[in-house]
């Protein structure tokens, strides 16, 4: 097969499975999201190697080419960094993420001078078009739209959401003006050929959503459609990504257009998720490691087993797992050859 064919097979599987056309085998991806000195120390495990050669990804990130790294340590050593958005955070040793511990928008006199980062607006949309054409993999954006959580982080927290039961006019102004700029950025990676757009917000908590339903959808739900517009102009696909509780959202998630999220579906169970069987493909499970992390083999196949009975409809399951250290390899081992195992579906 020459790679013309074999790069329009490998983008057409993960396309099938968006569209429940019936692809011939499920897309895995395997999500390495945490610490670089992690990951370092996985390259070096032969298992980790083995690993990549046996599951290669079908999706992968491209790089945000043209753009400066996020983050900017204040002082050489120290654990406090700001964001390109004016957050102060202090870095978590062995984490990912770090704490805010200071918004720059404290007080609403904060806002006549605090400016959207125009610097996330430079991508370089000619390598990212050069690294699209080079792969035969699904290609995401590396940038996530994120509106709630960057509100949070605006604002910090508790004021965000004195806001949203005060509606004081600032607040609108405010999140007018962020809205807009991540319509831009969106716009940016939409011309560009990567074949899906990704959002990021964190609605839900341990037993529920941290806003009402009604709320969600007189407020954020029409700015999320704008998203979903911008994706159905340039034919992208949308991912979406959000921990928590989420039930009550997801026939909205799903009426804006969300083509595939990434949520918790343990916390949730499989089985009131069920519904939405054949409207949208779950993206893993964002909560595997949590509960399968030390799983031996027989459980996880049947894991498996009930997500592929009450999920997949000629499509709408992507096996991906995010490879932390709460995941132990071997686990990861299982739950790829599980899925590897349902070639003829």
């Amino acid at each position: 097969m020459n790679a013309g064919k074999r790069r329009k097979k490998r983008r057409d599987l993960v396309r099938q499975t968006l569209n429940f056309e019936h692809p011939s085998r499920i897309p895995r991806q395997m999500w390495p999201v945490w610490p670089e000195g992690y990951l370092n120390s996985l390259k070096r495990k032969p298992l980790w190697r083995k690993l990549r050669r046996c599951f290669p990804d079908d999706l992968i990130f491209c790089p945000a080419f043209g753009l400066l790294p996020a983050e900017k340590r204040l002082k050489k050593g120290e654990l406090i960094y700001a964001d390109e958005w004016g957050c102060l955070f202090r870095k978590i040793p062995g984490s990912l993420w770090g704490q805010l511990i200071s918004p720059p928008i404290k007080n609403w006199e904060d806002l006549e001078n605090w400016r959207e980062p125009v610097a996330r607006l430079n991508l370089d949309k000619e390598r990212v078009n050069d690294f699209c054409r080079s792969t035969d993999r699904f290609v995401l954006a590396s940038s996530w739209i994120s509106l709630f959580e960057r509100l949070q982080l605006l604002r910090g927290p508790e004021k965000l959401f004195s806001d949203l039961r005060q509606r004081p006019p600032e607040f609108f102004y405010l999140l007018r003006r962020l809205h807009e700029f991540l319509i831009k950025e969106l716009e940016i990676w939409a011309e560009t050929r990567v074949d899906g757009l990704c959002l990021m917000d964190d609605w839900g908590g341990e037993r529920g959503l941290l806003v009402s339903p009604e709320l969600f959808r007189s407020l954020f739900k029409p700015l999320y459609s704008e998203y979903a517009s911008i994706a159905r102009k340039y034919k992208k696909f949308i991912f979406f990504h959000s921990d928590g509780y989420i039930l009550d959202l997801l026939p909205d998630l799903i009426e804006i257009g969300i083509s595939a999220i990434n949520c918790q579906l343990f916390l949730m169970g499989v089985k009131p998720l069920s519904s939405f069987r054949g409207q949208v493909t779950f993206w893993g499970s964002s909560d595997l490691a949590i509960y399968l992390g030390h799983a031996r083999k027989r459980e996880i196949q049947a894991w498996g087993e009930q997500i592929f009975s009450s999920l997949w409809e000629r499509g709408g399951f992507i096996a991906q797992a995010e490879v932390s250290p709460q995941l132990q390899l071997p686990a990861l081992r299982a739950y790829f050859s599980f899925w590897k195992s349902l070639t003829k579906l």
